[in-house]
């Protein structure tokens, strides 16, 4: 079974980098960066999607031509639509999600910049998102890829992951801290 998710992961590996190698070839980097934050949008949002992408029972004929039709929808290019067909056509859709994320990650050490997740209950505007890149940007002196993430479960505040390091402000985490240490009282 480990091996099984290490052959996976070699493949999201090399589907990611070729991903990578053709946005950079066609110059088209921005464009593929905005497709996939879109595809990752809609496998975040959409149960019905994830599951075409994951059943074994849809045939790859079926799962490419879904996909299609979803990706023309969304405006994804045809150069990103295509090559999410090819995916499909090899059997390999389920893999799509962790293709998309390790596309993102690739990016961003392509460009030389510091990676970044901010989870907290609602969506940010986007002159917050600037604020808070600005703040990073400034306190750790390089660029920064922020991406923002929609996490009820923290119930309120926020969670900040810049690289290994994370800042976790989530009343979540301060609840279960109470926890803990009620523990110890009797």
């Amino acid at each position: 079974m480990a091996n099984d998710s290490k052959n996976i992961g070699n493949v999201v590996e090399r589907y990611s980098k070729a991903l990578l190698e053709l946005a950079i070839e066609s110059k088209s980097m921005p464009s593929v960066h905005s497709d996939i934050k879109n595809i990752i949008n809609v496998i975040d949002s959409s149960e019905d999607f994830n599951k075409v992408l994951k059943s074994p029972v849809i045939s790859r004929n079926d799962q490419s031509h879904i996909i299609n039709v979803i990706l023309k929808k969304i405006s994804v290019s045809d150069t990103v639509t295509k090559f999410f067909s090819v995916i499909c056509q090899n059997g390999r859709s389920f893999i799509i999600d962790r293709i998309c994320l390790r596309f993102l990650e690739m990016e961003v050490n392509f460009k030389g910049e510091i990676r970044a997740e901010l989870l907290s209950t609602s969506p940010q505007s986007e002159g917050d998102l600037k604020k808070i890149k600005e703040i990073i940007k400034e306190s750790l002196g390089t660029d920064v890829s922020l991406i923002s993430k929609v996490d009820p479960s923290i119930i309120g505040g926020y969670i900040l992951k810049i690289g290994s390091v994370m800042l976790d402000g989530s009343v979540k985490s301060k609840l279960q801290g109470l926890r803990v240490s009620m523990k110890g009282i009797k």
